[in-house]
């Protein structure tokens, strides 16, 4: 889910969208609650029954396709449909979130960074606006910053479920489950009554082998829903429960029956859709059948593994780390704006932990890393990693970077082909290029030290040690130039680095 779920109610009412035919009716709001409830495929067969009615119908169809697309990580086509979402409904709050979102997916910061005042405008109290920039600031590298500005909400109301849920929802984007549970467990704690926050406590809680705890809670939360009157937020509830439980023969609801047995719309407090603009008659909609998303090449059920890399040659290869590819079967690149291309492998070094690959359709030329865009590092100079960390938890949409410096000329047991950073590294950025702020690539990312084992063999955790291969490693078909040490060009800001160097860096995927 891209927000508190109980905003979506006002999507359902009102007196334009009572007047849709009750077919229309009955599969939006149903595709909306499996929507929330995670049953995408139920979702998108109910959406390709739809043929619409009304304008309030396109914006709902568009809307909830959105958030599909941003599920399937697609955030090209959401962003597609979200804005013409905004466009059917003159401006609305979850349209906007949604492109929030979607820009923030394909690397678009300084995009992100408006639509995150437009939200603050459209909603103070939502805490979505905070997420949205700290979302930008972790792909930034600014995780300081970020953490920082999520604590400073919470404590602002440390009453609020939205901001509870919110800050729960950055901790998750960051990688940090457990950290995001053991939030939600304190706010449940002293605010017992809330089903928002036990809502997502439940999500999280969810493990296929041991589900109890979780449906317990979900449970909880459909109860106070009820009580509330949010009849979309228990029939969300409801129908992930009940997707959950026949797995496994636990039955929670038996005494509060399912509502999505019955979706007629129930009467109470409505409100109303902002006014439509005009529709786009040539293209009023974008249907989710008729869009294909792009996923990976390879035959279903396979298990994936991943790192980064980064367009050479003008745009006809990539350097990657060999250990990245290395016993792959077939192989592919997704870059930062969203393009899928399989590739094959060019070399794989047998001295150095560096792979080439060929893409099978060459990208423009300037997409690429210029020839001359190659350095030295030396150090004490400020570097930045760029790449893929943790994909399967932070998304494979656009790629992330950390910043430190370069705190040594040599790698582990003074190893001349590498050297030390103190630029964070984790799992998926093997293979991504470490820039200096001049937008040179000063080495190719390799890994860090095993903490876990120095901690169990010496008692103690080193911290940002990590480690790059020195550019001069590469292979001559990479087509570089290194001619000196001193960095080449003007310096730029982190987020125009980043934003520079989006379409450049790619997530390396195989399969063995």
């Amino acid at each position: 889910m891209i927000a508190p779920i109980f905003l979506l109610l006002a999507f359902f009412a009102g007196s334009g969208f009572a007047q849709q035919s009750e077919k229309n009716d009955v599969l939006l709001r149903r595709a909306a609650v499996y929507i929330e409830a995670k049953r995408i495929p139920e979702a998108k067969v109910m959406l390709s029954a739809i043929e619409p009615k009304s304008k309030e119908d396109e914006f709902v169809l568009n809307l909830l396709n959105g958030q599909i697309f941003l599920d399937q990580d697609a955030p090209a086509e959401a962003l597609v449909a979200f804005n013409k979402a905004q466009s059917l409904s003159g401006g609305s709050y979850r349209s906007a979130l949604g492109i929030a979102f979607a820009n923030i997916r394909m690397g678009k910061i300084t995009a992100a960074r408006i639509n995150a005042e437009t939200l603050r405008k459209m909603d103070p109290a939502s805490g979505e606006a905070e997420l949205v920039l700290a979302s930008c600031d972790v792909l930034l590298g600014k995780a300081q910053t970020a953490q920082e500005r999520m604590t400073a909400l919470v404590q602002s109301r440390p009453e609020s479920a939205r901001y509870a849920v919110a800050y729960a929802k950055f901790l998750m984007r960051s990688g940090d489950s457990d950290a995001a549970r053991l939030s939600l467990v304190g706010f449940t704690q002293r605010y017992p009554n809330s089903p928002e926050a036990l809502e997502l406590a439940a999500a999280i809680d969810y493990q296929p082998g041991a589900p109890g705890a979780a449906l317990e809670l979900m449970a909880k939360a459909a109860a106070l829903y009820a009580k509330e009157n949010k009849n979309f937020n228990r029939e969300v509830a409801v129908a992930w429960m009940e997707a959950r439980q026949s797995a496994v023969g636990i039955d929670v609801l038996k005494k509060d029956p399912p509502a999505v047995e019955n979706l007629k719309k129930e009467p109470g407090p409505v409100a109303t859709p902002p006014a439509a603009a005009a529709i786009n008659k040539q293209n009023p909609v974008v249907n989710i059948v008729d869009q294909k998303i792009h996923p990976f090449p390879f035959p279903p059920g396979v298990m994936i593994t991943a790192g980064s890399g980064f367009i050479v040659d003008s745009g006809r290869k990539i350097v990657t780390n060999r250990h990245v590819i290395e016993g792959g079967k077939e192989f592919a690149v997704r870059t930062g704006l969203g393009e899928i291309i399989k590739a094959k492998v060019l070399f794989m070094s047998a001295s150095d932990d560096l792979a080439v690959l060929e893409l099978d359709k060459p990208l423009a030329s300037d997409r690429s890393i210029p020839s001359n865009a190659y350095s030295k590092p030396g150090v004490g100079r400020n570097v930045v990693v760029m790449g893929y960390p943790l994909w399967s938890m932070l998304g494979q949409g656009a790629p992330s970077l950390t910043n430190g410096m370069v705190s040594k000329r040599t790698g582990l047991q003074d190893d001349k082909g590498t050297f030390q950073i103190t630029a964070k590294v984790n799992k998926g950025n093997s293979g991504g290029p470490v820039f200096d702020l001049s937008g040179n690539v000063v080495g190719i990312t390799v890994g860090k030290l095993d903490t876990k084992k120095i901690q169990d063999e010496q008692g103690f955790i080193p911290e940002d040690i990590n480690f790059a291969i020195h550019v001069d490693r590469l292979p001559p078909m990479v087509n570089m130039k290194l001619e000196g040490k001193e960095p080449v060009g003007q310096e730029l800001g982190t987020e125009e680095l980043y934003q520079a160097m989006l379409g450049k860096v790619v997530m390396v995927a195989t399969y063995k």
